[in-house]
């Protein structure tokens, strides 16, 4: 598409900065100042900053919604932890979060889940009960 096309098309503007997401009307494509005009009210965005564009939509609350629902989705986070409190052993249950578990040098699960635990064991969601004091424990918090 050029970029003719999209003048007096309603789009969404994604930046580089997350924060800065701007809806409206292409009024022009300033070349010459390396800027995208958008209207009604004419807001000047760099073309350098500009990371998409889309088919736009009424207001601003949505194009929000639109821009944290593609890219925040919820992943595991690629630092672990190594589990120690009974607190880091709840929220790894309450959250789901894919844990890890080691004996001493061997890697006994890759990506697990734990269905419950107690001072002194962790049962898996396959039904295996392991030793807290002879295993370790890696947590990979979710994020997003």
């Amino acid at each position: 598409m050029r970029y003719e096309d999209w003048i007096g098309q309603e789009v969404i503007v994604y930046c580089e900065n997350q924060d800065d997401i701007y809806t409206g009307i292409i009024e022009s494509w300033d070349a010459a100042a390396n800027k995208l005009i958008l209207g009604p009210r004419p807001i000047a965005v760099p073309l350098d900053d500009i990371i998409k564009i889309q088919p736009g939509s009424r207001n601003r609350r949505y194009a929000r919604k639109v821009m944290k629902t593609k890219t925040d989705r919820a992943v595991p986070h690629s630092v672990g932890y190594v589990m120690k409190n009974q607190v880091q052993f709840d929220n790894a249950i309450y959250f789901k979060s894919p844990v890890t578990v080691w004996s001493g040098n061997n890697l006994l699960h890759f990506r697990t889940a734990i269905h419950h635990h107690n001072e002194h064991e962790v049962i898996l969601v396959s039904g295996e009960r392991l030793d807290k004091q002879k295993h370790l424990f890696v947590v990979r918090s979710i994020r997003g």
